[in-house]
């Protein structure tokens, strides 16, 4: 019996994230001969069709998504094994995925720390939670955080961070500075994330089922813009309470207080089956330490706040 190798199964992985062969032969520095005949091989191993081929792209059969768990798992095994007795190293071993107001307030301080720590950073890639969700499905990313739930069943979550949700406006705006209700609101324009967006979502639920009128002039997917637009004078935003110890932004604007908290839970997500190899571990622990650090500092902050110190 032919024994399947690790290097057909990095073929295969390889094709199914890329679904082409020519860029799965460039990511492995292979030929495109080379990367068919893998294939190929593989095939007649198994005895099954991995993958089905139109108009130049290939996609995994069900099959072929029957095995990419074990595929991926054995590959980042091995890599754990060849890790072992390495001092150090300098490249990426894994893709974190991240929503859009993790990559924007956090992301950076997440990967410095673990450069820090571990002398490399995992590639990261910023997205919103639909496309982030896609991507771990595929396998093309191996942990994410996020911001809201996911509906596809092949996903597990699990709590990484509290996240407090506000009412954002220019420090000079005459809603800032005092308690506010939800009538004064009313009147007000805003500046939103597109419809879809884990934001988004979060203004629905929770801040315009308390407002009887809510006039939205920009649905914008950047929170640059949106802050720039809410500095400019154009309306008010909805987004985490993070925003206010942005190294730039925080000078510039203020929460508007509410007669209510708003919180939500960020999470950690990745694919039911998937395999947490060491270097996932590593930074998942790294990502709750950090959240351990944020929430301490907030709470002594707000504590200070609360006492008028």
């Amino acid at each position: 019996m032919v024994p399947i190798t690790l290097r057909q199964l990095q073929v295969f992985l390889a094709i199914a994230k890329a679904e082409n062969i020519g860029a799965a032969a460039e990511y492995l520095s292979m030929s495109k001969s080379a990367v068919s005949q893998a294939l190929s091989e593989l095939e007649a191993r198994l005895g099954v069709q991995l993958f089905d081929r139109n108009r130049g792209r290939i996609f995994l059969t069900p099959e072929g998504r029957r095995m990419m768990p074990q595929a991926d798992e054995m590959v980042h095994r091995a890599d754990d094994i060849s890790d072992l007795f390495r001092k150090s190293r300098r490249y990426c071993q894994f893709r974190v995925g991240c929503t859009r107001t993790i990559g924007t307030f956090m992301i950076a301080d997440l990967l410095r720390g673990f450069r820090d720590a571990h002398g490399w950073t995992p590639a990261a890639v910023i997205a919103n939670t639909r496309i982030i969700a896609e991507k771990l499905s595929r396998f093309e990313l191996d942990v994410a955080l996020i911001e809201g739930p996911v509906t596809d069943t092949d996903l597990v979550t699990t709590p990484w961070m509290a996240d407090e949700m506000v009412v954002v406006a220019p420090k000079d705006h005459p809603l800032t500075g005092r308690p506010v209700s939800y009538q004064e609101l009313e009147t007000a324009s805003w500046i939103l994330r597109e419809k879809g967006s884990s934001t988004r979502d979060f203004f629905e639920t929770q801040v315009r089922q308390r407002l009887r009128q809510v006039e939205v002039i920009a649905e914008l997917n950047s929170f640059d813009a949106i802050l720039r637009t809410v500095l400019l004078g154009l309306g008010l935003t909805y987004m985490s309470r993070r925003v206010l110890n942005d190294p730039y932004y925080g000078r510039f604007v203020a929460q508007v207080q509410l007669p209510e908290r708003f919180h939500r839970q960020l999470t950690f997500c990745h694919e039911r089956d998937k395999y947490l190899s060491n270097d996932i571990e590593s930074w998942m622990e790294h990502c709750r330490s950090y959240a351990r650090l944020m929430e301490r500092r907030e709470a002594e902050a707000q504590r200070l706040v609360e006492g008028g110190i």
